[in-house]
């Protein structure tokens, strides 16, 4: 039992995770009460990077690359199923941001 204990303890994967885990907690310390809470200034650089790159030009390129690879691959192989799959990869690329801000933007409240 104690070398089963001892082996889990000094993997390498155990080590990571406790870094892991305590440096996430160090890091919500050092955040205090204003930094991690209600407001989320923190974020919103992030956020607005992420909105920008998936609304932008990146997000759709992205998009409609993924529906035109989906069709070439689904010609190349001749299975209707991988085509068909490119054409909603490309919409929710297109319109998933914009229905997920919607979401979040909303004003109803229950």
């Amino acid at each position: 039992m104690i070398k089963q204990v001892k082996k889990i303890v000094t993997s390498p994967a155990f080590i990571i995770a406790g870094a892991m885990l305590c440096t996430t907690v160090a890091e919500a310390g050092s955040l205090g009460t204003t930094g991690g809470g209600t407001g989320g200034a923190v974020f919103k650089p992030f956020f607005d990077f992420m909105y920008d790159a998936s609304t932008g030009y990146l997000g759709r390129g992205l998009a409609l690359t993924g529906g035109i690879i989906g069709l070439g691959i689904g010609a190349m192989s001749g299975k209707i199923q991988v085509a068909l799959l490119g054409i909603p990869l490309a919409l929710f690329g297109i319109f998933g941001p914009l229905i997920a801000d919607s979401f979040f933007t909303s004003a109803l409240i229950f």
